[in-house]
């Protein structure tokens, strides 16, 4: 239990961009959202994360699983080097980030925030004129564009979950007094993450 990693976030929510109206970009939870991944593969939070919320303190017991696949003419899990600018360890979510960039870049001239490369990150005006609708049919209808194979050995790392509410009623007045903050919002903003591996 003592030779984990534990982190105590500030969440501060009064800095939240408000909710104006629903689009597909609102955000209505308060938190933050991790992904614990191998170092050879980068990370995909928006589709492989979870979310850790202010008000608990989450418990994520890791194991690492080795997982190898029968290359051709066996099985079918791709034995060849990632033909890459950005990556030079081959993995499925690697694959799709730079299937990903090659198609904003060449269909927007930008690229998102979390993409590689130097190409010119989208404005707000590309990103909803060009780059939204390109990516969302690249993911709904272009399944023949980005075709990531399964890589014949891959880390993964199964995840066991636990929560307990924080602060308890003892610790909250130590806290906001420590940080200068009242319990209202060490209850509002402050979690605490343990990753066991």
């Amino acid at each position: 239990m003592g030779n984990g990693l534990e982190i105590m976030l500030d969440i501060p929510q009064d800095e939240y961009l408000p909710v104006w109206g629903e689009t597909d970009e609102t955000s209505f939870e308060a938190g933050v959202k991790v992904q614990i991944h191998s170092q050879d593969e980068p990370s995909f939070i928006d589709q492989l994360g979870f979310g850790v919320a202010p008000g608990f303190q989450t418990f994520v017991s890791c194991q690492e699983q080795r997982l190898i696949y029968l290359p051709p003419p066996w099985g079918d899990c791709k034995v060849t080097p990632m033909d890459s600018d950005f990556f030079d360890s081959y993995s499925i979510t690697a694959c799709r980030i730079d299937c990903e960039t090659r198609y904003l870049v060449d269909n927007c001239n930008c690229r998102m925030v979390h993409m590689p490369g130097d190409a010119p990150y989208c404005t707000p005006e590309l990103y909803k004129e060009c780059a939204d609708p390109a990516l969302d049919f690249l993911v709904e209808r272009d399944n023949d564009f980005c075709v990531c194979e399964t890589p014949c050995n891959t880390t993964r790392y199964s995840k066991e979950l636990s929560f307990v509410k924080i602060p308890s009623k003892v610790s909250a007045k130590y806290l906001a007094k420590k940080y200068n903050k009242s319990e209202q919002y060490i209850k509002e903003n402050i979690l605490v993450l343990d990753v066991l591996f």
